[in-house]
């Protein structure tokens, strides 16, 4: 049985406006939140993987989102609650439909403008081109030589997928002057997807991955699916929950267990797709060369697994979460679902979410109100901050040079919550004052209306990437 222990915090945030009400102060309430303290472990249910009796393939449900689900009582929703959400929209996504995953015959594939990619000769297949393999920060992620087929490093490619509703609501709201939808927010089931995509030849043997038709830089290519960020709006979370899964063996793990005073060289016995086994990786293969890209190093390995942010003999650095719960709870989901899946996504793994604690905030105008306030501040996660869940979060294909952050330590082992990032740190409302602004397809949307280019919306925000990488240095 779980039983809840409540307890209240309080964060103080500085004010962006000097207008708002003035008897909040400087304080912004955390209020009650809830810690669950279990014995029972975070499990999957059953009922994900029934199967569909006339295709004999999985037919997850969608999981609830809106008011009657368990996000909609801040007081009682659980640590697991977003986990379970988690792995169920991951599931459904990847449901079996006519030999494809769901999320490739029902959801939109869009350029960074909100703009529909368009499909060649009316068949559906994915579309890269030479820019889409670029990462946020301008970096490039390439695979090891090692792990191909022909001894050549392959570049990893991304590209992104929306549902109608949030389709929609973006069109809608992105051509209105931006003072009409300071406190808006997108509608709950709103959903965004961004998935990395290699061609299957840096894989010498790709029999556990999915692999896909698509046209990569004009020409058809087989790619392999390598990591995925499910982002999805519930109920009392219009910052969004941002969940992210990757293969199962895409590099090695930092050993944290064996760290003291000094960092530990990482090496594995085994080729990966990110990291050689004659490789030794130290904190400088995790190096951002966003000005250089070419520079990027192609062994490169994770820092914190389940961006559960760790300190020197494994233990959890504090944090606004209790990093053991939240690591156990992942733990449990990812063994638990593992051992009743039976299809080509047994291979792939969740590496957790990251979320913000709105308990004492009315759906949705006062916690739109509060992601305005918090501005930047949204990605703070020293104890008493409003983060929840993985509050390191990452994912090896897409954040691959910012584990550490954008301002790191010298050294693995001084990470610390002060230089830590997060989804958050480039997904806020900071500067732009409306929680729509957290996504960055509407911010290309809005450019889209004003007339810049795909390739001018994509400088434009590296560049306003860069000038807050350039703020920490």
């Amino acid at each position: 049985m779980k039983t809840i222990k409540l307890v209240t915090a309080f964060a103080c945030i500085t004010m962006l406006t000097s207008c708002e009400k003035k008897e909040k102060k400087e304080n912004i309430k955390t209020n009650v939140y809830a810690i669950i303290e279990n014995n029972d472990s975070c499990l999957a249910s059953s009922s994900w993987f029934a199967m569909d009796s006339l295709t004999g393939k999985r037919k997850t449900e969608a999981p609830k989102e809106g008011k009657s689900s368990v996000f909609g009582n801040n007081k009682t929703v659980s640590n697991c609650d977003f986990h379970q959400w988690s792995w169920q929209k991951f599931l459904w996504l990847t449901n079996d439909v006519s030999g494809e995953p769901l999320f490739l015959k029902e959801l939109i594939q869009v350029d960074n403008q909100n703009t529909p990619v368009k499909q060649l000769n009316g068949n559906q297949k994915i579309i890269l081109t030479a820019t889409d393999n670029v990462q946020a920060t301008g970096d490039i992620l390439k695979t090891n030589k090692s792990f191909s087929v022909d001894n050549n490093s392959y570049d990893v490619y991304y590209s992104i997928h929306v549902n109608n509703i949030l389709h929609k609501s973006i069109e809608k709201y992105a051509v209105m002057d931006k003072d009409k939808y300071t406190d808006a927010t997108f509608p709950v089931g709103s959903l965004e997807l961004k998935v990395a995509w290699v061609d299957a030849k840096a894989i010498k043997d790709n029999s556990s991955y999915f692999i896909t038709n698509a046209v990569l830089n004009g020409e058809d290519t087989k790619i392999a699916l390598l990591g995925m960020h499910v982002v999805g709006l519930v109920y009392n979370h219009p910052e969004f929950i941002w969940a992210t899964f990757e293969h199962d063996d895409l590099v090695p793990y930092y050993n944290w267990k064996e760290t003291t005073t000094n960092d530990i060289p990482v090496t594995t016995k085994n080729n990966k797709l990110f990291f050689n086994k004659n490789a030794t990786g130290t904190i400088d293969n995790l190096a951002s060369h966003y000005k250089n890209p070419s520079k990027d190093s192609s062994n490169v390995f994770a820092v914190n697994k389940y961006g559960v942010p760790r300190t020197s003999k494994n233990g959890y650095l504090k944090t606004s979460q209790d990093g053991k719960t939240n690591y156990d709870n992942i733990e449990a989901i990812n063994k638990n679902v593992k051992s009743q899946l039976k299809d080509i996504w047994k291979n792939y793994y969740y590496n957790g979410s990251i979320w913000i604690d709105t308990e004492g905030y009315s759906y949705p105008t006062e916690q739109a109100k509060l992601l305005n306030e918090l501005g930047s501040d949204l990605s703070n996660s020293a104890p008493n901050k409003l983060t929840r869940g993985s509050v390191a979060a990452y994912n090896i294909t897409m954040e691959t040079f910012e584990q550490l952050g954008f301002n790191p330590p010298a050294t693995i082992h001084e990470q610390s919550v002060t230089t830590m990032g997060n989804c958050f740190s480039c997904h806020s409302s900071s500067k732009k004052g409306s929680p729509l602004t957290i996504s960055h397809i509407f911010n290309g949307a809005v450019s889209r209306i004003k007339g810049l280019s795909k390739k001018e919306t994509k400088q434009k925000h590296l560049n306003e990437v860069l000038d807050f990488v350039n703020t920490l240095e």
